[in-house]
């Protein structure tokens, strides 16, 4: 009997996102089974190894691609903020090629190479650099959106929200239409090793770790979603921050469902999109009208 893993199982195991937690298997399991088209190009933004993104564009039904301008989703992976690769995340760049969206999947270096705050950097960067380009490729940058999914969520929220990563790069937080947070940990203590050598060293570097401390009324508007299931990120990371925004009065929902970690981010699987609450919301989230976008802000 071969080793490979029978399609058929690996369809069990995609199908199984909302409530298991073995993410190698899930991000096999999720490529595999992937059929979307969208071509894919990388593009370097920086000189660093890992400072690279891919790009998928969406085709319309004559196979080409689509015209724009069409909105953007700036998707940032997790994985501890010591591991995970772009191209382990193919099924994402498809799933939001297939609701219309240019998708841009940017890496970014990791511990203990790199640590905080010099990979939030690298995604400022890859973010200004998307920009920059994205005209190219279809994309709408009056529709510039920011997702993060677990440790990509922590550093996609302090690029959102904390102004000092863009400023490096001659730009503000103003340029995002929103910012998607999904089962992020947002207000978090260092409670094991890995985080102290992440995030600890400082009273200052461990506060500057934590999106909470620099909403504002004026942040991009937010969506967070979470599995109430999760026993990776603690829910109260969600809880913590949906509170702080809410006090000061920036425009914030909420979406909880059933399920662990990788439920949030399953909802780009080709076996969930078809029936995801999780998508539909981000889906109408980033087509929300103008003028809805701006009541909300």
């Amino acid at each position: 009997m071969s080793g490979v893993p029978s399609r058929s199982l690996l369809l069990a195991a995609a199908l199984a996102f909302s409530s298991w937690g073995c993410t190698g298997i899930l991000l096999s399991a999720a490529n595999v089974m992937e059929n979307g088209d969208a071509p894919r190009i990388e593009v370097v933004y920086g000189a660093g190894e890992r400072q690279r993104y891919d790009v998928y564009r969406p085709r319309g039904a004559d196979g080409l691609p689509l015209p724009g301008p069409l909105p953007v989703v700036i998707f940032v992976h997790g994985g501890s903020w010591e591991s995970g690769d772009k191209k382990a995340y193919r099924w994402v760049g498809q799933g939001l090629a297939m609701q219309g969206f240019v998708a841009v999947l940017p890496n970014y270096g990791l511990m203990p190479a790199t640590r905080f705050p010099a990979f939030v950097d690298d995604v400022a960067a890859g973010v200004a650099h998307a920009r920059a380009r994205v005209g190219e490729w279809g994309g709408d940058t009056t529709r510039l959106f920011l997702m993060g999914h677990s440790a990509g969520a922590q550093i996609t929220a302090l690029v959102a929200y904390d102004e000092r990563y863009l400023a490096k790069q001659g730009l503000t937080p103003g340029i995002f239409a929103g910012f998607i947070g999904l089962s992020g940990p947002y207000d978090f203590v260092l409670d094991s090793k890995l985080l102290r050598a992440t995030f600890g060293g400082s009273a200052e570097r461990e506060h500057d770790a934590q999106p909470v401390h620099f909403v504002r009324h004026d942040v991009p508007r937010t969506l967070l979603a979470m599995g109430r299931d999760d026993t990776t990120v603690r829910p109260r990371n969600t809880t913590s921050l949906v509170a702080h925004l809410r006090e000061v009065g920036a425009s914030v929902d909420e979406l909880w469902v059933p399920g662990d970690h990788g439920v949030t981010v399953g909802a780009f699987a080709r076996t969930s999109r078809g029936d995801s609450e999780v998508l539909r919301r981000i889906r109408g989230f980033v087509l929300a009208p103008r003028d809805v976008r701006a009541a909300k802000r």
